[in-house]
């Protein structure tokens, strides 16, 4: 053996966003000079530091290096305790290396942030929301959801009223408020709510502000409307009754005898035959044809269209109409990851296109009136939308708020989850040539980043100019790359990420685990 190594102290404490250190002595008792490398091993090794990193001594002579740790203020640092190790290995004796074993242990602490998606609820019968509780501190958290509104005219179903979240991972709970009594008439009116989010043992919690607005049942136009047929039906029953026109029987002639006037012929006409209805005419061009399915793929990647209409909306598929054109802003930051006051990007504008074309019976469709590139008020309500919806698809792995952590902002598992839905297995097998595989591509790239330069973004930028003009086109004639070598590396290389078996096949779970939002290095935004 050429060193002795002494680690002081081998346990110690440290709170989250705090620091504490550990001091490591090293001696040289071999006859040569030696360079001794030091690093940290285990959990800690992400936030623990050694310095210096490197000792040079001379036989018989000693050195020491201070072991820093700080642990993160956020779930990346579980509380309690956690084993490391401080790797120390000669330079000239590689062999004889050693690890010294310690002990930190991090301390509790919560954060609680919850959501009311939407805000605004609107109905006649009921309202349908979603509450979104994300858990930001380092130990597991247990929270009741109960609601109260000021006027005590409504009545709610919250499913589950209790959650329990893991640090870093957030939960989701249906709300459904219905009012007591139905206005069937009159004004709307506006019910205001309250939903209290309280962590198990504190009596203190959050309090999220909402409204319910009420509508009546038969709008006011449908009244004006209905009143006015009322009026003219009784003003066409006036008349009719006031008009009662002479009628002469054949009984009354045969009574009044010869003194009867005879009626000169031409007198009274008679009254004209209906008209004969004319057949409809038929469309210019002959019959008409059904609308079509949005299927193509196109660039000879064969059938099988794409399936976002089927799986995400109803419907065939639809082209947005043009959105509102944004301002940019000199001083806004630049995404990822991108949120209200962000610059204008494309990659932003793709995913507006994705939500603008889920289908008219889906709730999460971004509506028309979106301003292109920037997440507005109306993004933000549907990529929360959309967000809560993977978060509840048992078939995925529902890791997506794992790294995307605020609801309504777009990230990097956002995007993977979007560029993944609707793509068919049996269209990103080797050598196809299809739409699917570029989805699958642009999928895989946002996937397998979990840091992104600029060159990266202007990668993703080409794939989400291909994305566009796939949706502006009514969805079909998309853009058709080949499932290649160079796919089924990436396919691997993002199992080998999540934990799958590394086939290099992009089957039915790592196509969920891609929509579920689980991506490379979890929890790093990635910019």
């Amino acid at each position: 053996m050429t060193m002795w190594t002494s680690l002081d102290p081998a346990a110690v404490a440290v709170d989250p966003g705090g620091r504490t250190t550990a001091r490591l002595r090293v001696r040289n008792t071999g006859d040569t000079v030696e360079e001794y490398r030091l690093s940290v091993v285990g959990a800690p090794a992400g936030w623990a530091r050694v310095e210096p990193d490197t000792l040079r001594l001379y036989p018989g002579s000693e050195g020491t290096a201070e072991i820093s740790f700080a642990p993160p203020r956020s779930p990346d640092a579980p509380a309690g305790p956690a084993p490391y190790g401080i790797r120390v290995e000669p330079r000239e004796h590689p062999d004889l290396r050693d690890v010294l074993e310690g002990q930190v242990t991090v301390a509790p602490f919560t954060e609680v942030r919850a959501e009311l998606l939407p805000p605004s609820l609107v109905g006649r019968f009921r309202g349908r929301a979603s509450v979104a509780v994300d858990n930001l501190g380092n130990t597991p958290l247990t929270a009741s959801l109960t609601l109260r509104d000021e006027t005590n005219r409504l009545t709610y179903d919250m499913a589950p009223n209790s959650v329990q979240i893991a640090p870093g991972r957030a939960a989701f709970a249906k709300l459904n408020v219905r009012p007591q009594h139905v206005r069937w008439t009159g004004r709307a009116e506006q019910h205001r709510i309250t939903v209290a989010v309280r962590r198990s043992g504190d009596d203190t919690g959050l309090e999220l502000i909402g409204t319910f607005d009420q509508r009546p049942v038969l709008p006011r136009w449908l009244m004006v409307a209905g009143s006015a047929m009322v009026t003219a039906a009784v003003a066409f029953v006036v008349l009719w009754l006031a008009f009662q026109p002479k009628v002469t029987t054949a009984s009354g002639e045969l009574q009044a005898g010869s003194s009867a006037q005879p009626v000169p012929q031409g007198a009274e006409s008679p009254l004209p035959s209906a008209p004969v209805s004319a057949p409809p005419a038929a469309p210019p061009g002959g019959a008409p044809t059904p609308a079509g399915d949005g299927s193509g793929g196109g660039g000879g990647g064969g059938g099988g269209g794409d399936a976002d209409a089927s799986e995400l909306g109803s419907g065939p598929p639809v082209v947005p109409p043009p959105p509102k054109q944004a301002k940019p802003a000199p001083n806004a930051p630049q995404g990822p990851v991108w949120d209200m006051g962000y610059k204008p990007d494309e990659i932003v504008t793709f995913a507006q296109y994705r939500l603008a074309t889920l289908g008219n019976e889906n709730e999460c469709t971004l509506k028309p009136g979106w301003t292109a590139g920037i997440i507005d008020k109306a993004t933000q309500t549907s990529l929360a939308c959309y967000q809560a919806h993977v978060m509840r698809d048992k078939k995925s792995s529902m890791q997506l708020t794992a790294t995307d952590k605020k609801p309504g902002t777009l990230g990097r598992a956002t995007l993977t989850s979007m560029w993944a839905q609707g793509i068919r297995v049996e269209n990103v097998k080797s050598g196809v040539q299809h739409y699917d595989v570029t989805k699958l591509a642009a999928a895989l790239w946002w996937a397998n980043q979990s840091s992104i330069s600029d060159a990266d973004l202007n990668h993703d930028r080409d794939f989400a100019r291909k994305g566009i003009d796939y949706f502006k086109a009514g969805q079909k004639n998309g853009y058709a790359m080949k499932s290649d070598a160079g796919l089924a590396q990436a396919i691997k290389d993002y199992q080998v990420h999540v934990g799958l078996k590394a086939t290099g096949v992009a089957d039915a779970q790592t196509i969920n685990w891609l929509i579920g939002g689980d991506v490379k290095d979890r929890g790093k935004p990635g910019r």
